[in-house]
């Protein structure tokens, strides 16, 4: 459910890089530069909802969560909202709504 400033979930716990594994531990290139988005906008990406669906599972809130263990390694969904989150902040766009709403737009549920 999206709240009135565009967010779909209240942050909560952390907002810093502390538990984000360490991006040099990855071969994948890909995977490395999400790991490393991870360190660089950590208060972002703990706004952002994961379409992933983890929560489901009641393991993760956020999409920083998803980097704070091995979940975004093979998940295109997590590493793709990560770089949705990368490429807006990169662009000056700091309105965390809008990067949700550039989210939902690429992997949220449609119908």
């Amino acid at each position: 459910m999206q709240r009135p400033d565009g967010l779909r979930i209240i942050p909560n716990g952390r907002s810093d890089a502390s538990h984000v594994l360490n991006p040099g531990q990855f071969t994948d290139k890909d995977v490395r530069h999400a790991y490393s988005v991870a360190t660089r906008i950590p208060a972002v990406l703990n706004k952002l909802y994961c379409w992933c669906g983890c929560e489901n599972r009641g393991i993760h809130r956020s999409n920083l969560q998803c980097f704070e263990d091995q979940m975004a390694v093979t998940c295109e969904v997590c590493l793709g909202t990560a770089e949705i989150a990368w490429q807006m902040t990169q662009a000056r766009v700091q309105d965390a709504g809008k990067i949700q709403a550039a989210v939902d737009a690429r992997w949220g549920q449609k119908g």
